[in-house]
């Protein structure tokens, strides 16, 4: 056995540059699997996360052209015929649980000394509750501030924290472009939606205050309607598809409006991520098979340079199947040594990229299966060629090299 071990790491070890070079393909192809792999699951615990915070049963109705791009709802273009008015008259519809106008600009908020540039959500008493946003602390608008156009703001987490700092902020004072704004509530962490906007960097304010004293439209950019139950939203927007085209007077091929619902972010996004993924994975299985080639071109060159040691071998009595056996050992050693670097490797960097990308930090366990399974086929696949050439040395080379 002490024998065995000696031939196998002697001749391992006895070329370490080339070793070192057949262990990185081989290395980069596992842990970039395993890095990929582990994104694909955490993507899908996000995914999860922001289809609560969008809500499965709401829709926005956006005012102009919207596009669905990489999971992200991107307006092409904007229109100022959605009305207040369409919000009410959606509201009365059957089948509809809340309704909540939006008007959604940028501007600037000024407090403790700190400016910052957010955005701002005008919003009704009815939002806060439609989106499951919780409250850090405070409360929400009541009817009557939307009613008289009060200018009270809940501040998002990141907003609070950048003017505040760790005390707390309800009763303060921000000034939100050149008007004085009380606190009334700060939003609790929430992250990205399935929108694509950040919800922990904006304000909310009421939509009249929004509409009138910021911004001096008459116009809405958007409206959040909540759907009685998931099982009728595609009832619901119909309904208020049919409804907005009757109201604006226009041809239902050429809507001044568009409708988004969660599923439809969800969905594009999930095939962004799917493609994304495909394609790493793709070259993740290239760089192991390259590593594969590698480990199996080095093998069969130890072969051609180690006949006699294979030949002697036979010649004292070895049998053909001890042979193969060995160089097939000393190939899966190789892939499992590089497997085992690059699954290590895999880890650390999947600890130090996940949360840096504002990913659910989970413990890749079925990544690190399918790597170490892939990892054990490809040495085996790698080992077989050059283990039958060692098997087909003739003893008899020796007394031609003497």
């Amino acid at each position: 056995m002490k024998l065995k071990l000696k031939l196998l790491f002697g001749a391992l070890l006895h070329k370490k540059l080339r070793l070192l070079l057949s262990l990185i393909g081989v290395i980069i192809g596992v842990s970039a699997l395993l890095i990929m792999n582990s994104f694909g699951e955490s993507a899908k615990v996000k995914t999860l996360a922001e289809i609560e915070t969008f809500g499965p049963d709401l829709f926005m109705v956006i005012s102009g052209s919207a596009r669905v791009m990489a999971g992200r709802a991107m307006q092409t273009e904007q229109m100022t015929t959605l009305k207040v008015e369409d919000a009410i008259a959606i509201k009365n519809l059957p089948g509809i649980n809340k309704v909540s106008p939006v008007y959604t600009g940028q501007t600037i908020v000024r407090g403790e000394g700190v400016n910052l540039v957010t955005t701002v959500n005008g919003i009704n008493e009815e939002y806060i509750t439609m989106r499951n946003f919780p409250l850090l602390e405070g409360r929400n608008f009541s009817r009557e501030e939307i009613q008289t156009l009060s200018k009270v703001v809940i501040l998002g987490y990141k907003v609070k924290n950048q003017i505040f700092g760790e005390r707390s902020a309800v009763g303060e004072k921000v000034l939100v472009s050149k008007f004085p704004f009380t606190v009334i509530g700060v939003l609790a962490p929430i992250g990205v939606d399935a929108s694509g906007q950040d919800q922990d960097d904006q304000i909310l304010v009421p939509y009249t205050t929004a509409m009138s004293a910021l911004f001096n439209v008459d116009y809405l950019t958007g409206i959040f309607v909540k759907a009685e139950s998931i099982f009728t939203l595609p009832y619901v927007v119909k309904e208020v598809e049919d409804l907005l085209i009757k109201r604006h007077k226009v041809d239902p091929k050429k809507k001044d409006f568009s409708i988004l619902k969660a599923e439809d972010l969800v969905r594009a996004k999930e095939q962004t991520t799917k493609t994304f993924s495909s394609l790493v994975t793709s070259v993740s299985i290239l760089c192991l098979i390259v590593g594969a080639l590698g480990v199996a071109g080095i093998m069969t060159l130890a072969v051609n340079e180690r006949t006699k040691e294979i030949g002697l071998r036979i010649a004292l009595g070895a049998k053909r199947r001890d042979i193969f056996k060995q160089f097939l050992i000393e190939s899966l050693f190789i892939t499992l040594a590089g497997g085992l670097i690059g699954i290590i490797l895999g880890l650390i960097l999947v600890y130090v990229l996940l949360p840096t990308f504002n990913y659910p930090l989970i413990v890749p366990v079925k990544p690190v299966l399918i790597s170490s399974l892939l990892t054990i086929i490809v040495g085996l696949f790698a080992g077989v060629y050059p283990a039958y050439r060692a098997t087909k040395v003739d003893p008899a080379i020796l007394l031609k090299s003497g």
